[in-house]
């Protein structure tokens, strides 16, 4: 139970089984007024409630002992601390209300987990080369479709040991000499062309041109072949004639005309 001085409104609690049933004197550790405290009304078996004497008139407080209690108070909060809270004459002891000590709050500690990531896949080493193979075959086998749409990678074929023929035709035994005709100096060209596709190939013309230093082109010319279509693995024989070649010429070279020809010689 909870129990008040009558001066300085200091509260304790206290044991009720430390007041006789009739009550007991008290008095205040603060102030050290003393007081007539009754323990609550006690219910009996019928239900009626026994009453309690009325309690001792409390004793006045002098205007002096004030000012020394608001003085402790004010200046010496410790010395309440540590003083006598409560002395019952003829009775236990009686304990002030003692603030609880706080309850350390627990700290929440979240624990991560770490994330496991998945190893990626490994893809077998032997898969990886299969696809490899596969492309490299597709590439060689389909190369003059891929040529076609891409005239750039010729080069590249050819580089790997992979020439590409789109025409379907190729230059067979190419010969070239000078002789003197009339007293002029004229270089014949000879060779053969021949179907190496299996269908029937348009001839086109023949373009020749004279290279100089750092393969330069010098001067060209074109010759007409004596058919007009070739069938598969057919053979037709060209010669072509040029009087007074160039004195600074030092190759020949012999290939198809084509269409970026024909626009050159347009502009």
């Amino acid at each position: 139970m909870r129990i008040e001085c009558p001066s300085c409104a200091a509260g304790f609690e206290i044991n009720p089984s430390a007041l006789s049933p009739n009550g007991r004197t008290v008095r205040c550790a603060a102030c050290k007024t003393k007081w007539f405290a009754t323990a609550p009304s006690l219910v009996l078996a019928d239900g009626e409630f026994e009453a309690m004497p009325a309690p001792a008139p409390v004793p006045s407080v002098s205007a002096e002992d004030r000012a020394d209690h608001a003085a402790l108070v004010t200046t010496n909060k410790t010395a309440i601390e540590d003083a006598e809270i409560v002395s019952v004459d003829a009775a236990p002891s009686i304990s002030p209300e003692e603030a609880a000590p706080p309850i350390p709050k627990r700290k929440t500690v979240t624990q991560f987990a770490p994330t496991m990531r998945k190893p990626a896949p490994r893809v077998p080493l032997a898969f990886v080369a299969a696809l490899l193979f596969a492309a490299i075959s597709i590439g060689i086998i389909a190369r003059q479709s891929i040529v076609r749409a891409a005239p750039e990678l010729a080069s590249l074929y050819s580089a790997i040991g992979f020439p590409v023929n789109l025409r379907g035709l190729e230059f067979q035994n190419i010969r070239t000499k000078q002789e003197i005709q009339d007293g002029i100096t004229v270089l014949a060209i000879e060779g053969e062309v021949e179907n190496v596709a299996n269908r029937a190939v348009e001839l086109p013309r023949v373009r020749l041109s004279v290279l100089g230093e750092n393969g330069v082109e010098v001067y060209s010319w074109t010759a007409l072949l004596p058919r007009s279509i070739l069938y598969p693995h057919e053979r037709v024989p060209f010669k072509s004639r040029l009087a007074s070649p160039p004195a600074a010429g030092k190759e020949i070279m012999v290939r198809f005309l084509t269409r970026g020809d024909l626009t050159a010689s347009v502009r």
